[in-house]
């Protein structure tokens, strides 16, 4: 197993994460729905959770429907983009992420 660090920014997933958050990212294991994946888009990390599962994408969302930018505006999540799953929060509060 692969793990990395992440950090929040934005307020997409809040009340879930706040922003500077620091995260346990795992790389190598499966996606099931509810989870909250770490993913490249437009040159940067975002943070959202996995609504749907297709054959060609995965369809994100934040948990902060008011102020989320996500796949209702950008479509599917190939692949291949998709860093790892959120498995820990490292700081402020360590523990498991609740889906």
């Amino acid at each position: 197993m692969r793990y990395q660090m992440a950090v929040v920014s934005g307020l997409s997933m809040v009340p879930t994460l706040a922003p500077g958050e620091r995260l346990l990212v795992r790389h190598d294991g499966p996606i099931v729905l509810g989870d909250i994946l770490v993913f490249k888009r437009a040159g940067q990390f975002d943070v959202k959770r996995v609504l749907h599962i297709e054959a060609n994408g995965i369809f994100v969302q934040g948990d902060n429907d008011l102020v989320s930018t996500d796949s209702r505006a950008y479509g599917l999540i190939p692949f291949d983009d998709v860093l790892g799953t959120v498995t820990y929060r490292l700081w402020p509060k360590p523990g498991r992420i609740k889906g």
